[in-house]
């Protein structure tokens, strides 16, 4: 019994199966597009990974010199630092006893790869008792995310935290008690005046001597005159020349001065909470500048944690432009920063403003 051949197909040929070429192009595409995003989030989280390396091996070097500090009771002078350089720099140094020999060493260690401090450049220098003169705060960042590494007053370091240790501690004020009474102090004794002296019988003056008369009648000699003597004639003052005026030069041109820049304030202290130190404003002011310029504002070492906005943006010969600063929220925004305000063309030095965020 023979089988039948269905219709449209030829007797000893068999079927096949496969792709059809706009099906291999979507896969591929897929395939490309999901690689593409693995290899974002790999290269994101690898960068995340070594800005949290770099602040938590910082923020150890600064236990260890705090720690270097309390065990050798160090005296001034001899105390363990941790010094940071310009915002942008990768490196810091390190001052203590290394070796546990009681001599003192700086080394110098760098963070990761495309991580810097956004900060300016600061010195944690600790006492005999672990503390420090004023808090700090650091940040160590890649340009997109920050951590700051925070020291306290007394010493404690914490790192990525938004609360600052010394702003969690509310202040004291003692309560005033009432019906206190405060003792007069006792009264010195008065001292009993010294008697005055009884003046002392002095010798009396001898009597002058009254001299001889003369035999006139008169008891005292008349003084012989003394002769007037004849004044000298004064010689007649020769009348001085009056003098012929020098003809003048010819008038010298008044100088060009040189194009002058500058900032008012220079600095100023912003508040992440704080509705009305959220911002801060600064004028940017050019002197004796001619033609147009464009002004332009950058935090430091390529940070960005500060909002900036110039207005206007370009001054026509001389004038002054409005500088809006402010802070942004998030605890990778804390810390002191500078802002470097310049023009284009150059006109004087470029002008920087330091930036203070808290809490």
């Amino acid at each position: 019994m023979q089988r039948s051949t269905p219709q449209g197909e030829k007797a000893g040929s068999k079927s096949q199966l496969g792709f059809t070429i706009i099906q291999v192009v979507i896969t591929l595409a897929v395939i490309a597009i999901v690689s593409t995003f693995g290899i974002i989030s790999v290269t994101k989280a690898r960068a995340e990974m070594r800005v949290q390396n770099s602040a938590r091996r910082f923020a150890v070097l600064i236990e260890k010199a705090r720690a270097d500090s309390v065990r050798r009771h160090a005296s001034v002078g001899s105390q363990a630092t941790v010094q940071t350089f310009t915002p942008g720099t990768n490196t810091f140094n390190v001052t203590m006893d290394f070796d546990g020999n009681n001599q003192m060493q700086t080394r110098s260690f760098t963070l990761d790869p495309d991580v810097f401090f956004a900060t300016v450049a600061q010195t944690a220098s600790f006492d005999w008792r672990g503390r420090i003169s004023s808090r700090l705060a650091f940040q160590v960042s890649n340009g997109t995310k920050s951590i700051p590494v925070d020291i306290s007053g007394s010493g404690d370091i914490t790192v990525d935290d938004q609360i600052f240790a010394d702003d969690a501690i509310p202040n004291f004020s003692p309560t005033p008690v009432s019906g206190d009474v405060i003792p007069d102090p006792t009264p010195l004794p008065t001292a009993t005046p010294t008697p005055t002296a009884s003046p002392s019988n002095s010798p009396s003056p001898s009597p002058t001597a009254t001299p001889p008369g003369n035999g006139n009648g008169n008891p005292h000699p008349s003084p012989t005159p003394t002769p007037t003597p004849t004044p000298t004639p004064t010689p007649t003052p020769t009348p001085t020349p009056t003098p012929t005026p020098s003809p003048s030069g010819s008038p010298t041109p008044d100088p060009i001065l040189p194009c002058a820049a500058g900032v008012s304030p220079s600095s100023l202290t912003l508040s992440q909470s704080i509705n009305a130190y959220k911002t801060g404003t600064v004028i940017y002011t050019l002197a004796n500048a001619t033609g147009s310029r464009t002004v332009s504002a950058s935090v430091a070492g390529n940070g960005n944690n500060l909002t900036l906005a110039v207005s206007p943006s370009t001054i026509s010969g001389s004038g002054s432009v409005s500088i809006t600063i402010g802070a942004r929220t998030g605890n990778g925004n804390r810390g002191t920063f500078t802002v470097n305000i310049q023009s284009s063309p150059t006109c004087g030095t470029a002008q920087q403003v330091t930036v203070t965020v808290g809490n």
